[in-house]
């Protein structure tokens, strides 16, 4: 029943430990069920910290992400496609929470600059997605209220601004 973070699938719930043979050998693996995506996955219990499941960030964190995500630092400035593909890839995988972040500020603000391809926009969805899903669950707020957290950032940002508007 404990939420968890997996990197590319977003908030998730361990819904059992279960034992199966793999090669001659009992391995242990955590069920995890991601309503949003309406998917289950298996885990190697042996596995999930190298393979990026984690739990839920504490307050303390989260109130630190939101104030990375709300700041006056300028996103990053704009690579080429397939370099920002890369690395974008290679930040969703490592589940890293300030990654996510910062992948979702540069969208944020590129879409007030030129607008987002459909991949762009895929990106920008999911990872605001997985943000708002982890302040909800840190927080115990609801997922509309954690949205309003960060969202006035998003429309801030697409509008040039690197600030928040006062709220």
């Amino acid at each position: 029943g404990e939420k968890v973070m997996y990197p590319q699938f977003g908030l998730g719930t361990i819904t059992d430990v279960i034992e199966k043979e793999v090669d001659d050998t009992s391995l242990s693996f955590y069920r995890l069920e991601f309503e949003v995506n309406q998917i289950e996955i298996l885990v190697p219990v042996s596995r999930a910290v190298e393979n990026g499941l984690r739990k839920v960030m504490g307050r303390k964190d989260i109130d630190k992400l939101i104030s990375y995500i709300t700041s006056d630092i300028p996103p990053p400035k704009p690579q080429q496609w397939h370099r920002w593909r890369k690395r974008t890839l290679e930040q969703l995988k490592s589940g890293d929470p300030l990654e996510i972040a910062t992948i979702y500020r540069y969208l944020a603000s590129l879409e007030g600059q030129k607008g987002l391809s459909f991949t762009e926009r895929k990106i920008l969805h999911q990872v605001e997605r997985m943000l708002i899903a982890e302040i909800s669950v840190a927080k115990s707020i609801s997922e509309e209220k954690a949205e309003a957290l960060i969202t006035p950032t998003r429309h801030d940002l697409a509008n040039g601004n690197g600030k928040r508007a006062a709220s």
